[in-house]
């Protein structure tokens, strides 16, 4: 169907969910919108929250599927689960299938975003590394940029006609209010996420790191899948990157973590080279 400026904003939505929409640029977006709102304030606003509502729908109709990998890590005795509790997880997604929803497994992702095409070298190793790595929050939060695309322009549009700026749509508890963290706040061993938070690099060049070596990691779960760091190792790695002393380097990384609120470290929808 062709899109027309007096197409509801419902149809347009869904085009845009299904990636249909391919040409919505912004500016006929922009058109549409003014013709739709006349500019007016209360209906830009209530557009907003119909995009929002559709984007948060859509998010609803995925789950991460985890059956199949239990399952084989059960049967090579790489993990503690009897057939009780493998039949608990299956029969919750099965209930998850029934209601229409979709399980999304790690090949499943990689090959939808590579569909799509990487950014650049830096990201096709972080989307690689993800992969092997098993880490599927990473991976379905690369695919829900893609496949968000068009309803992210329209979102913007409506944004920027609003004077707002336009944030995502998160479901994430706000972190304003968490007290700053020192150096001896951190586990002595932990993920790739606090390895992110602790030395403000993005995940997909911590990944791109622990692939070439550059950055001292171990791995650890299912088949040696997860990635595990030193809180120790870390701080010595980064000491001699900044080429400071020790001590130097924890008065500075206090200083900032100190002055970092509801700052998110790793932005998985803003794929920048960092050296």
């Amino acid at each position: 169907m062709y899109m027309t400026t007096n197409m509801p904003l419902g149809g347009l939505i869904d085009k845009s969910l299904k990636g249909e929409a391919r040409t919505a640029h912004k500016e006929w977006l922009r058109t549409y919108i003014k013709r739709l709102t006349k500019g007016n304030k209360a209906k830009l606003q209530q557009a907003l929250n119909e995009v929002d509502d559709a984007i948060n729908q859509w998010r609803d109709n995925y789950f991460i599927s985890t059956y199949e990998e239990k399952l084989v890590a059960a049967r090579q005795g790489k993990l503690n689960m009897d057939n009780r509790d493998l039949e608990e997880v299956y029969n919750e997604e099965e209930y998850l299938h029934k209601e229409g929803k979709i399980g999304l497994v790690a090949d499943f992702l990689y090959e939808a975003i590579a569909k799509h095409g990487f950014i650049n070298e830096y990201h096709r190793d972080a989307i690689e590394s993800a992969w092997l790595f098993h880490d599927m929050e990473f991976l379905r939060m690369q695919w829900e940029y893609y496949a968000l695309a068009q309803i992210r322009s329209l979102r913007e549009v409506i944004c920027s006609m609003l004077g707002v700026v336009p944030t995502t749509v998160e479901n994430e508890q706000q972190t304003a209010n968490r007290p700053p963290k020192r150096i001896e706040d951190y586990p002595e061993v932990f993920g790739i996420e606090l390895c992110c938070e602790l030395t403000n690099y993005a995940k997909d060049t911590i990944y791109k790191w622990t692939r070439t070596r550059e950055i001292p990691c171990h791995r650890s779960g299912t088949n040696g899948r997860k990635l595990v760091f030193k809180r120790d190792e870390i701080v010595k790695w980064l000491t001699a990157r900044k080429q400071e002393t020790k001590d130097e380097f924890i008065k500075r990384m206090e200083t900032e973590l100190a002055a970092k609120s509801s700052t998110l470290y790793n932005n998985p929808k803003k794929f920048k080279k960092h050296d």
